[in-house]
């Protein structure tokens, strides 16, 4: 049965309020790990006490996603796991749908179902950054191979996921899709975006909103854009990035009071001096400003 051949592992944080819907979505027969990153609020206790069956790890503090999904994927003993959003869920045949493509391309070692937005529209993801042959993003019509596989539902082939070392545990937020794509794409893997298999996703959801938090977020995304930048293209490359970016965000974020987005400015030029400043995202977490 293609259920007991999938672990589903979820990194929760503020997530009290999406876990019960998602938790019952997945099939029973699929093992459950959920990650809670030291969550303020009760995530660990709901998650608990709707799938009984699941093995919560109660983190000691925020590891960040991709360090979290490490901690979870190492309690897997199946043959593919699943990387859940906790504002995602899956229709009755996604698990199924996903083991059958995993048969039917061997050669495939990451899978996407559709990810289907609130008004029915498919997020299909983005381009890599820095990719020679950039164009625009064409969703399939069918099964097609793909340069991107979102963190809000991966469907990982797990032998090939622990001989690339998982997720980058440098990196706290942001990017460690892109970064595992990459990795895969170099280790001649093919991504495969699969038809006809569904998950819901909320988007943006997955933990509480809050002004510190949207700062943090944004802080973490100039951070690890340039960590991506020196990790697959070199130092230099990455300095040039942030010479290119940094001062802009700069003077936006100190100008520009009166605009909603300063924060966002603001925290992502924090993570781009961060990094030139050789901080690591992991030690910062979500720290003080």
């Amino acid at each position: 049965m293609s259920e007991t051949e999938v672990s589903v592992v979820i990194v929760a944080y503020n997530s009290a309020a999406l876990l019960p819907t998602c938790l019952a979505a997945i099939p029973a027969g699929c093992p459950v790990i959920v990650v809670d990153n030291a969550s303020p609020d009760d995530s660990a206790a709901v998650a608990q006490a709707a799938r009984p069956a699941a093995k919560v790890i109660r983190a000691g503090r925020n590891l960040g996603f991709g360090p979290g999904a490490n901690a979870g994927f190492a309690e897997v003993t199946t043959e593919f796991g699943l990387l859940l959003n906790a504002d995602a869920t899956l229709e009755p045949d996604t698990i199924a749908g996903l083991v059958g493509a995993a048969r039917r391309y061997p050669e495939a070692a990451m899978f996407a179902p559709e990810i289907i937005a609130p008004d029915g529209r498919m997020q299909f993801g983005h381009d890599l950054p820095f990719r020679r042959l950039r164009g625009p993003v064409v969703e399939p019509a069918g099964d097609a191979c793909c340069w991107y596989v979102g963190g809000s539902a991966m469907f990982l082939r797990m032998a090939v996921f622990r001989r690339l070392g998982g997720f980058d545990p440098d990196i706290f937020l942001y990017f460690e899709d892109d970064d595992l794509c990459l990795r895969m794409r170099t280790a001649a893997h093919a991504l495969v975006h699969v038809a006809g298999v569904r998950v819901r996703h909320e988007g943006g959801a997955s933990t509480a909103p809050s002004e510190t938090l949207n700062w943090w977020k944004a802080f973490h995304q100039g951070w690890s854009r340039l960590h991506l930048e020196a990790k697959h293209h070199g130092r230099g490359a990455a300095w040039r990035l942030a010479l290119a970016e940094w001062p802009g965000l700069a003077l936006k974020a100190a100008l520009r009071r009166g605009d909603a987005r300063r924060e966002k400015w603001s925290g992502r030029a924090a993570g781009m001096r961060a990094w030139m400043r050789g901080r690591k995202a992991a030690e910062i977490g979500l720290g003080r400003r």
